[in-house]
């Protein structure tokens, strides 16, 4: 159940990307994604995280989810994805508590931009 603090939303990126991208380089940009939303909650008064996701595919037949349940641990990695590809869909998923919409959001929209910027410029 969802109590006055909490703040649930899904947002769908596409990113796309004039080279190849790889698996390895897209999870570990990804992980410090993670890592940057999550040093972001704790900074700014996150009380509980009920979980943050990201569900990636490339095409509909591959499937990368990465989660995070707990702001102690690190992100789980599950299903696979091609070696390479230009362009990924990426759905995100976020329940936290105590953070204000509006800040996690603008948060969520800089490291959106990094990433596209990143796998842009590579």
């Amino acid at each position: 159940m969802m109590s006055n603090n909490s703040v649930a939303f899904t947002k769908k990126v596409t990113l796309t990307s004039k080279k190849p991208i790889t698996k390895e380089n897209f999870v570990k940009k990804i992980k410090v994604f993670s890592k940057n939303i999550l040093d972001y909650l704790k900074d700014n008064g996150c009380s509980k995280l009920g979980h943050i996701k990201f569900i990636s595919t490339t095409n509909g037949e591959d499937y990368l989810q990465i989660s995070l349940l707990d702001m102690k641990e690190k992100p789980k990695v599950e299903g696979f994805l091609r070696k390479t590809f230009e362009k990924i869909k990426l759905t995100l998923n976020i329940i936290v508590f105590g953070v204000k919409r509006k800040d996690i959001d603008k948060k969520i929209d800089e490291e959106i931009n990094n990433l596209e910027d990143y796998f842009n410029s590579s």
